[in-house]
């Protein structure tokens, strides 16, 4: 009964600490209206040919936008000229949890990497423990 009691009280007290912090919360189906884009200027639009103009309401936006059914758009891939694909995973990795895995390559001398159990090879160097690793 107790528990019960104390349930219900925190249940209350966090309805009001959330009601009280000024964020707006919007809960589809509880007949509320929240204008999202309150306080939102949108810059002037010029939509140019096979661009057409699309009002905010047909989009679901805050500003109208300039949309195309179909633009083809040569790909530019000058940037990756000499870029290399990185380095396979090391071959003690799972060949099924590393499958397509690609590893940057590494700035030590070989006697200076280790294997950790992931998918790449890595320098001793990256052996210490981040929050990255613990997530």
């Amino acid at each position: 009964m107790q528990c019960t009691l104390t349930a219900a009280l925190l249940l209350c007290l966090s309805t009001v600490v959330a009601g009280s912090g000024g964020y707006p919360v919007f809960s589809p189906g509880n007949g509320e209206t929240l204008d999202a884009c309150k306080g939102i200027t949108c810059k002037d639009l010029a939509c140019k040919p096979p661009f057409v103009y699309k009002a905010p309401k047909d989009t679901g936006t805050c500003c109208p936008l300039c949309l195309a059914e179909s633009v083809k758009v040569p790909e530019d891939r000058s940037w990756a000229k000499g870029l290399s694909g990185g380095v396979g995973m090391n071959n003690n990795a799972d060949p099924i949890l590393c499958r397509d895995v690609v590893c940057l390559p590494l700035d030590c001398p070989e006697y200076d990497q280790i294997f950790d159990g992931r998918c790449c090879t890595k320098c001793k160097s990256a052996k210490m423990v981040t929050p990255a690793d613990l997530a």
